[in-house]
């Protein structure tokens, strides 16, 4: 098992949440925003859903936000919005692995460093260096009895 696998199964608890994607909606994902996802944000999505530590606002946001950010700031193809915290700024994925470390950046940046001054701003290394830090903040003010995700208040099943 790799590590970003085996960090979210022992953290399960804070990824395993409500509304998973299916194969079919990834595609469809990938083929609006022309890029392939990581095999492993596919699996977390597929498998576990969104939850407090995912780090992802949902598919379609995704989709939406970073074809906004493509017509309106000329976001390069190669990044996804992740999270649009709005005046908060935003949470990028390169979609092309660093040559170097075969893995994916992730970039929390102000929306007015978009496109040309993102490397200024916060850089992970990879998806499960955000993911980590993400849990990190999570655990600071979830309450232990909202940690796990219940369907029933959700409504959702």
């Amino acid at each position: 098992m790799d590590t970003f696998r085996q960090f979210v199964d022992t953290n399960a608890r804070w990824f395993r949440g409500h509304l998973p994607e299916s194969d079919a909606t990834l595609d469809a994902a990938e083929e609006s925003l022309g890029v392939s996802l990581p095999q492993h944000i596919r699996w977390l999505l597929r498998d576990y859903g969104y939850w407090h530590a995912t780090g992802i606002s949902s598919l379609d946001e995704t989709v939406s936000n970073t074809q906004a950010a493509r017509e309106h700031l000329n976001l390069p193809a190669r990044f996804i919005v992740l999270y649009d915290h709005q005046d908060g700024g935003v949470i990028l994925l390169d979609t092309i692995a660093d040559a170097e470390t075969g893995q994916n950046k992730v970039y929390n940046s102000g929306w007015e460093s978009v496109p040309d001054e993102i490397e200024d701003e916060i850089v992970y290394a990879s998806y499960l260096d955000y993911v980590q830090d993400v849990l990190d903040r999570e655990r600071e003010f979830i309450a232990a009895e909202d940690v796990e995700y219940d369907p029933a208040r959700y409504h959702s099943t």
